[in-house]
């Protein structure tokens, strides 16, 4: 798809001027994320979810620490935020499984991972199981508790 200069409005035109991109630039297809403000962060989040390498400073600045359900108990890890929505739908698949007894969901994802931003290890998100079972059992598998300190 051929862009057109000339159907651009003024000031827009002006900015990418600023970032010095001009009317052959622009119309032979430059990329135009610089002038967009995103020469070093994604457009998008899922950007830097399917390009962590390219975005690693992005991901570590924004990154929060989350309790996470693994086969072994709760791990608080720092998570990008692609990531902590991972987390955050895993935590809802656990806990319609605790209240119903409905596995499918969180097998489904089971063994799924998360990076911590800080060691770059991949942590598999549990399954059904006895541990899960406690979590739920002990009330440490409340949604609410998903950025409190891990007990």
């Amino acid at each position: 798809m051929a862009r057109d200069w000339s159907g651009l409005d003024k000031g827009y035109r002006a900015r990418l001027e600023k970032a010095g991109i001009d009317r052959a630039a622009y119309e032979s297809g430059v990329s135009l994320k610089s002038a967009r403000g995103h020469r070093e962060t994604p457009e998008r989040p899922e950007e830097a979810a399917r390009r962590p390498a390219d975005f690693t400073a992005y991901r570590v600045r924004n990154a929060k620490y989350i309790n996470v359900l693994t086969d072994e108990g709760l791990r608080r890890v720092r998570l990008d935020k692609a990531d902590r929505s991972k987390v955050a739908r895993h935590w809802n698949s656990a806990k319609v499984w605790a209240q119903k007894g409905q596995a499918d969901k969180i097998n489904a994802m089971a063994g799924n991972t998360v990076q911590d931003v800080d060691t770059g290890e991949h942590i598999r998100l549990a399954g059904v199981s006895m541990q899960l079972y406690q979590l739920a059992r002990t009330g440490q598998m409340n949604i609410e508790s998903i950025y409190n300190e891990a007990a």
